[in-house]
């Protein structure tokens, strides 16, 4: 049942169209749960959404409720593969009579592409990444994300790369560019939601001194999150009695998770270095830490947890690389260290562990506004919903 839209923050449509978003698998991340929150939007405005992807983790969030979900193998870089799920995507928008079709990949984009153009419906592309491409071929199959009847850029940072990248392609045309910065969920991404008592039970649960000052790194474990440089940076600082922990999955990387508890080991930090995995509810660990790290090797489009941490009115140090440099003002909503460079990163450490508190709650709540301004998860749905109108209209 579509929702009245006066009750609805989105806007919504006039004629009920049918949007499919096509990624290669739903499990939990970023791009995943924006899948989600956009079908979730594309139905309260009166539109029927559906996701067809590989596999589905997600399948039972509460968020699909009114979804259709189409399970087709999306999640493979094989080129026959991609022409033979162009077809199955070809003959799901006959038979669902979808109206655009929107990609968030490369793989399932080309298939979109296709299917796309041969029934003669729009073909929408989000660009996630600043993809790297070293060779002709892999700039071409990277192509495919510009070619969009509308390509929505996740940050200002993700704009001027396709802009930089694309400006050469006679066939690039950059008035298709949509700038909609991510959003997050600002009621749940709230200091003022998370109880004492639910700190105080993970302290315990993570078995941490009550008064231990708590460096937080959440994200997946992986090479290019940097987990390594914080635990050298830690290894440097001057600050005693804090805590470093890494929470993420580790998603097939155990290998990688025993070489950082190993180094951890090797520098005597075995006691204060702790691993966790994933949770689902990260607001209270994000309350119970005294300082949030992004040290990424390698520039993010958007950097979710940036803001996440800023939402939360918590001091954040992020690598002075890709979307992390439009989020952060030097001192003012955050602080920017160079890749992979640990001592910088201890030395910003130690400084924001010994500011007066005075200086943190400002600081805090300069994050908190500038968060509400620019990423609330409604204003991008929004944004999103009228980009859908205007390739309708168009």
């Amino acid at each position: 049942m579509a929702h009245h839209p006066t009750h609805f923050p989105y806007g919504s449509f006039h004629n009920h169209p049918t949007i499919l978003q096509v990624i290669p698998a739903l499990k939990s991340g970023g791009v995943e749960i924006e899948t989600l929150e956009v079908a979730s939007a594309i139905l309260a405005a009166g539109g029927r959404p559906i996701i067809a992807c590989a596999q589905s983790d997600l399948s039972k969030d509460p968020r699909t409720k009114g979804v259709l979900l189409k399970t087709l193998p999306l999640n493979t870089k094989n080129p026959l593969q991609i022409w033979r799920n162009a077809k199955l995507l070809k003959e799901l928008i006959h038979r669902e009579k979808v109206d655009i079709v929107h990609a968030r990949s490369r793989g399932p984009a080309w298939s979109a592409f296709k299917a796309a153009k041969e029934t003669g419906i729009p073909f929408i592309t989000t660009y996630h990444a600043a993809y790297k491409s070293r060779s002709f071929f892999k700039t071409l199959y990277n192509s495919v994300m510009a070619a969009g009847d509308r390509v929505i850029a996740i940050s200002p940072f993700i704009e001027r790369h396709i802009k930089t990248k694309y400006a050469k392609f006679r066939w690039f045309d950059p008035s298709k560019l949509r700038l909609i910065p991510r959003g997050i969920d600002l009621a749940y991404f709230n200091p003022k939601t998370v109880s004492p008592e639910q700190v105080t039970h993970l302290r315990q649960e993570w078995a941490l001194p009550p008064k231990a000052r708590v460096i937080l790194l959440p994200g997946r474990l992986s090479k290019s999150k940097g987990q390594d440089t914080l635990i050298k940076a830690f290894a440097l600082m001057k600050s005693h009695d804090t805590f470093l922990i890494l929470l993420g999955s580790i998603q097939g990387h155990e290998a990688y998770r025993d070489t950082l508890l190993d180094l951890a080991i090797s520098l005597n930090l075995e006691s204060h270095v702790k691993w966790f995995p994933a949770i689902s509810d990260l607001a209270p660990a994000y309350q119970l830490a005294d300082v949030i790290v992004c040290p990424s090797h390698v520039p993010e489009g958007f950097g979710r947890l940036i803001v996440e941490a800023q939402a939360m009115e918590k001091p954040i140090i992020a690598t002075n690389h890709g979307g992390a440099c439009d989020l952060i003002e030097e001192g003012k909503t955050g602080w920017l260290v160079p890749p992979e460079d640990e001592k910088a990163l201890a030395k910003v450490l130690d400084q924001v562990l010994t500011l007066p508190k005075k200086e943190l709650i400002a600081m805090g709540k300069r994050e908190r506004a500038w968060t509400e301004t620019h990423f609330s998860k409604n204003a991008m749905l929004s944004k999103t919903i009228a980009v859908y109108k205007e390739v309708i209209r168009d």
